[in-house]
């Protein structure tokens, strides 16, 4: 497999501590030739005969040009054996995934879409930092499966500070009703560094309790077991055979290169 970051964010979300920059502007052209470089190098290096799946990662990917994720898959194919359908994925904001946008990433061989909505309420996507409103994800997300019918996934945040349990169900019916056959739960982690984890830390916000977080996982778990979804990762969930090819190599402990800022992989040559 192959993991590729795109470290350039438009701002700082609340709760992010991945490697990220947000600066006032990107030589793209720059940040592609080493992404191909970078792609080309540990490939040829690593002897990688078979390219399993890719996966666009960030930071924000769906901010680079379709023409980067064109020119890195292409770098990738020279280096190594990339199989025509192999699962290419691309994470995105809702906010930078214009029907334009989605029509160029797909021709640049972007076959499947996993996209950054959160929260489906405005008050908790503030609180986030996020800058799309509620509305605009649900916008996002029915113009995705336009173009990747069946290969949108939607990623959620639960545990949220003051975040109810009842609060969090109706999210979670939201997007049940909005979705695709993929969905991705993440349970908040407060990392030391972010600005959430410093309120929470002051007491300006509060701490979620744990038997709260574990009471959500496990009713998450249910709702969407009843919706006919299957729990084949620790936080995945997916239905009518729409697993992610990447998210099992991580968790079959399979080998994976990383490209990028920030980037890791696991991989012995």
């Amino acid at each position: 497999a192959l993991c590729l970051q795109w470290p350039y964010c438009r701002k700082h979300c609340s709760y992010c501590s991945f490697n990220k920059y947000v600066v006032p502007a990107v030589d793209e052209a720059a940040v592609r030739a080493c992404l191909v470089r970078e792609t080309q190098t540990l490939l040829r290096l690593g002897q990688v005969q078979r390219v399993t799946s890719v996966f666009f990662g960030g930071g924000t990917p769906s901010l680079a040009s379709p023409r980067t994720i064109a020119a890195v898959l292409e770098a990738a194919a020279g280096a190594s054996h990339l199989p025509a359908g192999t699962e290419v994925t691309l994470e995105a904001n809702p906010s930078s995934t214009n029907p334009s946008r989605l029509a160029a990433f797909r021709a640049a061989g972007v076959n499947r879409l996993s996209i950054g909505v959160q929260s489906l309420d405005d008050a908790e996507l503030q609180l986030l930092g996020r800058e799309h409103t509620a509305a605009e994800a649900r916008a996002a997300v029915e113009a995705a499966q336009g173009f990747f019918p069946g290969r949108t996934s939607l990623d959620l945040l639960f545990g949220l500070p003051g975040q109810s349990q009842e609060a969090w169900a109706q999210c979670l019916e939201a997007a049940l009703g909005l979705c695709d056959d993929h969905l991705a739960l993440y349970q908040l982690t407060l990392e030391r560094g972010t600005a959430l984890e410093a309120q929470v830390r002051r007491g300006a916000l509060p701490a979620p309790p744990q038997d709260l977080l574990a009471d959500m996982y496990l009713s998450s778990c249910a709702t969407l077991a009843a919706a006919g979804f299957r729990h084949y990762e620790v936080s995945n969930f997916a239905r009518k055979g729409a697993l992610s090819t990447h998210n099992l190599s991580y968790w079959r402990a399979e080998e994976y290169v990383g490209v990028g800022p920030g980037a890791h992989g696991r991989f012995v040559p």
